[in-house]
């Protein structure tokens, strides 16, 4: 009875008689209990297992206590607990010398560039996530400012234009804002401009202006007084790239707002004995074998006897275009037979201009200035074999006939100036 009531109040009655029952080899469990015990307690174990998992689990991520809302560690070490068969007790120990009243997460370290970049992109996405709404009078300030700072366009001097079905002078004028009158004045070769060819290469200007290429020797000065405007008028338009009113580019193009368009009165047409004697008493040039430069250089044809003038043919052929109203500017030769022949200077003298444009009006020319001031142009050429500012004898060759620029075939359209007045050549020629 004395051990019993050491254990009364441990143990239940029931397993006290189980424990028992036991002792003498006897069970009072019911196998269908047992059983039923042994199924179920997998299930528990893994129950209590899975609430421990998640309780730590919880605690490590957001940092919690378990506690009841105090702030101690997980666990404080235990005090005061007697071990069995010890003699004496464990001290004392201080929890905050074994952890901290608090734990707190640490962040990793990260370095200033990292950290700005961070920033930068919290900054863009704040940025982007509450666009800024911008009143009309900072637009337009921010539109001034854009404007500011990009660079002003260069207008050009010129335009090419490729004549369609069914245009005019007048409807190309209209369509692109400047006068037909300037227009033909740019482009020599279309005469009245009552007829244009299709696909026909035109110069347009800038505006109500003359295109002059300059010339050897020339001025900003000498060009404002050919045309009877102001310098200052030639300055203002971007496009020429005129920094230096003193130094301007010779053999460049420069555009001339508002020049006096020049007048061209033909005299009477001439009723030549027959222009072509002089010519047919040449010897013909043999033409080359159409390679270019791989063949052999042009030769000059024979000069034959000058005129009064001084001057002489400068290129073998029937002449094609007379000088008079509907082409007042010179004369035609035509070189169908002689494709390849060489052009030669009819005038000793200086070479001012030998360029041009191979799309239009006179194409590839050449202009010789002789020493009594006579000018002579030599234009639609398939090549030039001068530069500006060379000295020339008269029957050089300066060049090989074509038909560059505005040319319905191979032909030399050739001029006299005389001292700045355009001229009859078959007047100036033998």
């Amino acid at each position: 009875m004395q051990e019993a009531g050491a254990i009364k109040g441990t143990l239940s009655p029931r397993s006290f008689r189980d424990m028992r029952a036991r002792r003498h080899g006897r069970t009072t469990i019911d196998p269908l209990l047992r059983s039923a015990r042994r199924k179920h307690r997998p299930y528990i174990h893994g129950l209590v297992l899975a609430i421990i998992s998640l309780s730590v689990g919880y605690g490590a991520v957001t940092g919690a206590s378990f506690g009841s809302g105090s702030t101690n560690a997980f666990a404080a070490p235990v005090t005061g607990l007697s071990l069995p068969a010890a003699g004496s007790s464990i001290a004392a120990v201080d929890s905050s010398v074994v952890r901290g009243a608090t734990i707190t997460r640490t962040l990793r370290a990260e370095s200033p560039a990292t950290g700005q970049i961070a920033a930068e992109r919290d900054n863009f996405f704040a940025a982007s996530a509450t666009p800024t709404a911008q009143t009309p009078v900072e637009q337009e300030d921010a539109l001034l400012r854009a404007a500011a700072v990009a660079p002003t366009p260069v207008p050009s001097p010129y335009k090419v234009y490729v004549v369609q079905e069914g245009d005019t002078v007048a409807s190309i004028a209209a369509r692109e804002g400047v006068s037909a009158e300037y227009i033909i004045a740019n482009n020599a070769e279309i005469g009245t401009g009552d007829y244009l060819a299709l696909g026909q290469s035109l110069i347009i200007p800038a505006g109500d202006g003359i295109l002059h290429d300059v010339k050897y020797g020339e001025t900003l000065s000498d060009i404002a007084a050919r045309y009877d405007v102001d310098v200052d008028a030639i300055l203002s338009f971007a496009g020429n790239g005129i920094a230096d009113p003193n130094s301007i580019t010779e053999h460049a193009t420069v555009f001339v707002p508002g020049a006096a368009i020049p007048v061209f009165e033909p005299a009477p047409e001439p009723v030549p004995n027959d222009p072509t004697e002089v010519i047919e008493e040449a010897t013909p040039v043999p033409a080359s074998d159409g390679s270019g430069d791989a063949g052999a250089p042009p030769q000059a044809p024979p000069s034959g006897p000058s005129s009064s003038a001084g001057l002489i043919w400068p290129f073998s052929g029937a002449i094609s275009s007379y000088y008079s109203a509907g082409h007042p500017l010179g004369i035609d030769i035509d070189g169908f037979h002689n494709p390849q022949g060489a052009v030669v200077a009819a005038t000793s003298g200086t070479v001012v201009f030998a360029g041009g444009n191979a799309c239009c009006s006179y194409g590839l020319y050449v202009v010789i200035v002789s020493p009594d001031g006579i000018e002579t142009l030599y234009a639609h050429l398939s090549a030039i074999s001068v530069s500006q500012g060379q000295t020339v004898s008269q029957g050089e060759v300066i060049g090989v006939v074509g038909s560059t620029g505005y040319s319905t075939g191979v032909h030399l359209h050739f001029e006299v100036i005389d001292n700045g007045v355009r001229q009859n050549p078959l007047s100036y020629l033998p």
